[in-house]
């Protein structure tokens, strides 16, 4: 069962532990009311720290802290790309290393990669711009040009047509 353990953050390193009564009541009341972040809200009460890197339509990286009955924090850390970690940390003396150690680090990852692929569609839009001029072309959320794929398509269509023609006049 899963919630029998849960990763500790102690004194500078991660380990398993036998997960504590609290976590055991989150996971019965999830169970009762299908929603995990409710369920955070009902047993260890609302977040004290959310910070998100966003993104074009919805955060990209998200972390959230909330305290724990026995005074730590527990942090659930999610990612776009549907990764997720959830990190006990009861010793007060062990959030700030965690911070700077791992949610830091984490989040400008996706900081990183979430600004290199809005310049990524920038410079498509830019190029698209230059080579056909006016914009309206230009797909919103790629940045990239649909001209070069009509103009592509269409010249397969008559090399086809082409190949057609001249293999039933050949016959």
């Amino acid at each position: 069962m899963t919630d029998q353990t849960i990763i500790v953050y102690r004194a500078g390193s991660f380990s398993t532990e036998a997960a504590p009564p609290w976590m055991a009541a989150l996971h019965a009341v999830e169970q009762e009311i299908e929603n995990w972040d409710s369920a955070l809200d009902h047993v260890l009460g609302k977040c004290v720290s959310r910070v998100a890197v966003e993104g074009v339509a919805w955060p990209v990286a998200e972390v959230v802290a909330r305290r724990t009955p026995d005074g730590g924090y527990f942090v659930d850390m999610m990612a776009e790309e549907f990764s997720h970690a959830e990190v006990w940390i009861p010793d007060l003396a062990d959030w700030l290393p965690f911070q700077v150690s791992y949610v830091e680090p984490f989040l400008l990852a996706r900081a990183t990669i979430q600004r290199n692929q809005v310049l990524d569609r920038l410079t498509n839009a830019l190029i698209a711009f230059a080579r056909h001029g006016e914009g309206r072309h230009i797909d919103r959320l790629t940045g990239e040009s649909r001209i070069d794929e009509r103009e592509d398509a269409e010249r397969r269509q008559r090399t086809a047509a082409a190949i057609r023609s001249r293999t039933t006049t050949a016959i």
